[in-house]
């Protein structure tokens, strides 16, 4: 049996001398907050459970410092906390499939927003090419903790300018929806534009992003 987000897990705790009551409170909140591999709390949790109810694990550890005893207390440790920390909120952020992209693509213009490189940039690594896009887009469909589905949607690598914020239809006022965008990125405020309209100038968008109105 794989080890799946246990090996995500320890990953982010191979270098901790003691996997201490700290070290089950931060996995415990990067479960929470920031899930592995993008899966739900229940999904992440049920993954723990699995693999603490395989009676030996096949696959090597010898990578990290820790013994599997102690990483199965752990593990048990880290359940009881979550447990603890119940009813669970939704992360600040999950990622969507980019099945939908169509419909962002030529939804409503919210915003730009600025990009740096990570790890500055929260959402950077999450861009993913958009399959069979004749402009090398790179986009994340996200949902927020709000409810909010918007799309990030941004040149090629190689190419220059800002990304833009894109929803589609029905969605919140615009300014709701940046508001929640930046609140539950972490996005700082002065990098996301607000997108306004001017008879007399075309917004610079990404090639290939045609905004079709509210």
């Amino acid at each position: 049996m794989r080890l799946g987000v246990v090996t995500a897990i320890l990953y982010c705790v191979q270098f901790s001398r003691e996997l201490d009551d700290g070290e089950v409170e931060r996995i415990a909140a990067m479960v929470l907050e920031r899930p592995f591999h993008d899966l739900t709390v229940e999904e992440q949790y049920a993954g723990i459970e699995a693999v603490l109810a395989v009676p030996a694990w096949e696959e090597d550890l010898s990578w990290q410092p820790h013994g599997e005893a102690a990483v199965r207390d752990f593990l048990r440790r880290l359940l009881q906390r979550l447990d603890a920390l119940r009813p669970w909120r939704e992360p600040p952020y999950r990622s969507l499939a980019l099945e939908r992209w169509e419909e962002y693509r030529t939804g409503r213009l919210l915003a730009h927003v600025r990009l740096y490189a990570p790890p500055q940039d929260p959402l950077f690594s999450r861009l993913r090419p958009v399959p069979g896009d004749e402009h090398r887009l790179r986009a994340a469909l996200l949902r927020l903790r709000s409810g909010d589905e918007v799309a990030l949607v941004a040149p090629p690598l190689s190419g220059a300018g800002d990304a833009v914020l894109m929803a589609r239809a029905p969605h919140r006022p615009a300014p709701q929806v940046i508001d929640a965008f930046v609140t539950h990125t972490g996005y700082a405020r002065e990098r996301v534009t607000p997108a306004v309209r001017r008879w007399w100038r075309r917004p610079v968008l990404p090639a290939g992003v045609r905004p079709t109105g509210a």
